[in-house]
């Protein structure tokens, strides 16, 4: 009996270590972050806690609402634009972009969007940027979440 025991253990462990996806530890590259950066341009479709919940526009400061209706360039030459696309994506603001030098966060200098905002997620399809700007008039942890625009 502890022989059968014994044995429907082992399988089970086996059976787990086997299976658990490996996590092979590779931090992004630069040349990989840039790329996708640079490939679209991107406008804010959200503004979020950094556990997700949507955040209602009317509760975020003036600067962080702008942001709604701006589409943003990265460009492989560290600038960073802002687009309008109501005005056939007049440049209304601009500056500069580097990622840090771990590739987990961007280092921003645009007028009224200035920082080093980390990286949440970056794939080709959606950037997250986190950044400390005011909800409800306090300063807070907010998700900006981009999407591709065409």
């Amino acid at each position: 009996m502890n022989t059968i025991r014994l044995l429907l253990v082992c399988t089970a462990l086996l059976i787990t270590l086997t299976h658990c996806k490996k996590d092979d530890g590779a931090t992004p590259t630069e040349a990989s972050q840039t790329d996708l950066l640079v490939a679209n341009n991107w406008r804010t479709v959200q503004v979020s806690t950094p556990d997700g919940q949507a955040i209602n526009k009317s509760r975020l400061n003036l600067a962080t609402q702008v942001l709604y209706d701006l589409n943003m360039q990265f460009r492989n030459d560290g600038t960073v634009r802002a687009l309008d696309p109501k005005q056939s994506n007049s440049v209304v603001n601009g500056g500069t972009w580097k990622l840090a030098t771990d590739n987990q966060s961007i280092d921003v200098d645009v007028s009224g969007f200035k920082g080093n905002f980390p990286i949440i997620q970056l794939t080709k399809n959606k950037l997250i940027l986190r950044q400390r700007a005011p909800v409800d008039g306090k300063d807070s942890d907010i998700n900006l979440e981009f999407d591709p625009t065409l």
